[in-house]
């Protein structure tokens, strides 16, 4: 099959000009952080509980499910230009990480799912045709001197929006049954700084009055949409922000993380390793260029363009905090795993028979004497990520066991937040490209 090529950057960047020049009157760049709030901390909307380890290992075992299943119902090709056409899978137990962030003037608080894989940044709106159960205020536009409507002769009306009855309007179809549709906008947000907070003007964003079928409760009010496509957060900031931003996820389920912009971003190391950013025309994720996987020493061998972008909108690797476990496509899996289980088996470690009960395909009998886990390393364009053995296993002493945190997906390779943690990661969009290295996340934490 064919692949897909990469878009050219002054074609992916040209819609780019006119979000730039309709929203923002300043170039002034500034620093400033949102907290990622994963479903495990208190602080988060979602939070299940205290949950044991095996309760929450099973929990993100279910929320990477879930994610590559919506992942995969928008593959087709015009999945984000026919936004009303798809059913996209979405829940709170779907989405890992939720950010707070201000709009309006005043400034009002709301807690929106991170969600990497959507482009579209929407919060409900009174007066609400059809609101799901939320504990903080609703936005009320009425009450912001900076809310504007865009108008249908504006540019930016244009898809996900359209105009109908003289109004800019969009639909956004998750789930059967689960629709937010609304007025497109302009709106102020507010973003913490170290001395109170920087004000972005104009930010397109959706204002959704009419809900309906969303699972969501408590203090969710909307999603945040991060992907590659210029009406997310991380594109329409691109000029505020210099083109960059980072995150590094810190290690304890439980614990906050922190994701910078701009200065906030540019850190100066040496040691940093640097690889393409992938920006395919039918796919607005960040995908970067897989050639080969080694476990431990041992390099595993693919046929070659194993993990090539297809023309289908299959294939590739995405590097994405989303998906909390990483996934390998099936047939590049079954090559790695089968490798995987030879090493461990030459390290003396017994095979647990697989079961339906069992989150995981590969988990083996658990001995606190043995120490001998082996890294893994993802070889791509120009740099080499080191995963280090204690975010390549889920160890449960209760169950006797551990597991390889590998799952298989029959589209997608995706590098997920497990295997990301403890790793500084820096965008810089206007490469593209991804600088990464080792860091202990949690000294970072602000």
């Amino acid at each position: 099959m064919a692949h897909a090529q990469a878009l050219p950057l002054a074609a992916f960047f040209s819609y780019f000009s006119v979000l730039f020049l309709t929203h923002f009157t300043s170039s002034e760049s500034t620093g400033f952080s949102l907290k990622l709030i994963p479903i495990f901390s208190p602080e988060s909307p979602l939070y299940p509980g205290n949950l044991s380890q095996s309760e929450r290992i099973h929990k993100m075992f279910e929320i990477s499910k879930a994610r590559a299943n919506y992942m995969a119902s928008m593959s087709k090709p015009n999945a984000f230009q026919e936004l009303e056409d798809i059913h996209l899978p979405m829940a709170k137990q779907e989405l890992f990480y939720s950010v707070e962030v201000n709009i309006g003037t005043p400034m009002k608080p709301q807690h929106l799912l991170f969600d990497t894989a959507s482009s579209l940044v929407w919060t409900q709106c009174q007066p609400c045709i059809r609101c799901f159960d939320q504990t903080t205020p609703i936005f009320d536009p009425r009450a912001s001197t900076t809310y504007s409507e865009i108008p249908c002769n504006d540019p930016l009306c244009r898809s996900p929006f359209k105009c109908q009855n003289g109004k800019c309007v969009y639909t956004r179809r998750y789930h059967v049954g689960d629709v937010t549709r609304g007025l497109a906008s302009r709106e102020t947000f507010a973003f913490p700084v170290r001395n109170g907070f920087t004000f972005v003007p104009r930010l397109a964003f959706g204002c959704s009055n009419d809900n309906s079928g969303f699972a969501f409760d408590g203090k969710i009010s909307g999603i945040l949409g991060f992907n590659a496509s210029p009406l997310s957060l991380s594109s329409q900031l691109r000029n505020r922000i210099q083109g960059l931003f980072s995150y590094c996820l810190v290690r304890e389920m439980e614990a906050t993380s922190v994701i910078k912009f701009g200065r906030d971003a540019d850190v100066r190391r040496r040691d940093l390793e640097t690889t393409p950013i992938l920006l395919p025309d039918i796919r607005p994720h960040f995908y970067l260029h897989l050639l080969e996987i080694s476990i431990g020493r041992h390099i595993v061998r693919f046929p070659p363009g194993a993990f090539d972008i297809m023309r289908d909108g299959t294939g590739g690797f995405i590097i994405d905090t989303g998906t909390p476990v990483t996934f390998i496509r099936n047939g590049p899996y079954q090559t790695l795993m089968q490798r995987y289980d030879q090493i461990l088996r030459s390290l003396g470690r017994q095979r647990i028979p697989y079961n339906a009960s069992q989150e995981f395909d590969y988990c083996y009998r658990y001995d606190s004497s043995f120490k001998a886990y082996p890294s893994m390393t993802f070889h791509l364009q120009e740099a080499d990520y080191i995963v280090q053995p204690e975010n390549m296993y889920f160890i449960e002493p209760d169950r006797g066991r551990f597991c390889v945190a590998i799952q298989d997906d029959p589209k997608y390779s995706i590098l997920g937040a497990w295997q990301q943690q403890n790793m500084l990661i820096i965008y810089d969009l206007n490469v593209p490209a991804l600088r990464f290295g080792s860091e202990n996340c949690a000294n970072g934490r602000q």
